[in-house]
């Protein structure tokens, strides 16, 4: 495993561009992507630098965002090892975030949490975009606005014949039209077993948690890795699908309750079986896999700190 720090900056602004930052650190095309466009007659020029947390130019590179006042927009990323997916009890599975549909779906609110609304129940078929649908067509899995987990039908049949455990499956429709829905070819994926709370030596951002409920957790942007840890006790009646107990929403942003700017939704831990069948083989696959994964971090008296299975 390797964290990398990934650091988005304007270049828009800056004489020479994107080179004012990435000649003099010597950061080159394969580390680092430039986007140029035009909006309104005015030139925009980002650029996305993907570093090891140890590579010396990391320092250059924001050294030089100093001089010149811009500031980056950071994140740190965990890169794990095909052994250590393998070896994990569970894995966190991530959709997509930059390709997600527009979904909808009636919910019952009798039991959720009143401030933060963890614990809403979905009493319908949802219902996607029909643009979106077909913008996404070609994705093995797909997420949606509000992170439910869609699926092709063909995989949906994988699954099964593979025996997975602790999930339903749900027809998914699609509004292709004003006034026009029809059912879809995929299938949302419905976990039905919840995990226990996650150790309190998780690397999630804690900072806005529901003081009534206690289970809805609005994350920030951190300036350390996500890491999901569970202790060992915790793993005895995982299923093949699971949901975390805690329920993540969107960043802060104002609102009546002081919280987060959505309501919230529980994370999907999926076993290397899940993974195996969903993710592609080939780099064809990959291209439109849809997804990624990460394994949990595991707290037991073997280790000083939390650590991931290899």
């Amino acid at each position: 495993m390797k964290t990398n720090i990934e650091i988005r900056f304007d270049a828009s602004d800056m004489p020479g561009g994107a080179d004012a930052i990435l000649g003099p650190s010597q950061c080159g095309k394969d580390i680092a992507e430039i986007r140029e466009y035009t909006v309104l007659d005015i030139r925009n020029i980002k650029v996305d630098v993907t570093l090891d947390e140890e590579d010396p130019r990391v320092a250059k590179v924001l050294a030089l965002l100093a001089e010149f006042g811009e500031k980056p927009w950071i994140t740190y990323r965990d890169i794990y090892t095909d052994d250590e997916l393998q070896s994990a009890p569970l894995l966190v599975l991530i959709t997509w975030a930059h390709v997600r549909a527009l979904a909808v779906a009636k919910y019952d609110e009798s039991k959720a949490c009143p401030r933060c609304k963890t614990g809403i129940r979905q009493t319908s078929t949802l219902t996607v975009s029909g643009r979106d649908l077909k913008k996404t067509e070609k994705l093995r899995v797909l997420g949606t606005t509000d992170v439910d987990v869609l699926v092709h039908d063909v995989d949906v049949e994988r699954l099964l014949a593979a025996g997975v455990t602790g999930a339903l499956f749900w027809p998914v429709d699609a509004n292709t039209r004003p006034g026009h829905v029809e059912e879809t070819r995929r299938q949302q994926i419905f976990p039905q077993h919840v995990m226990p709370p996650m150790s309190a030596k998780s690397l999630v951002d804690q900072s806005q948690v529901c003081p009534d409920c206690g289970r809805g957790w609005y994350t920030q942007v951190m300036d350390y890795p996500v890491r999901q840890v569970y202790r060992r006790e915790d793993l005895a009646n995982i299923q093949d699908f699971n949901l975390t107990w805690e329920w993540f929403g969107a960043p802060s942003s104002v609102n009546e309750h002081g919280l987060g700017g959505g309501p919230p939704h529980p994370r999907m831990l999926v076993t290397p079986k899940v993974m195996n069948l969903l993710r592609g083989k080939t780099k064809k696959e990959q291209k439109y896999q849809g997804c990624g994964f990460a394994p949990i971090w595991i707290e037991d008296d073997t280790h000083d700190k939390p650590y991931v299975l290899t």
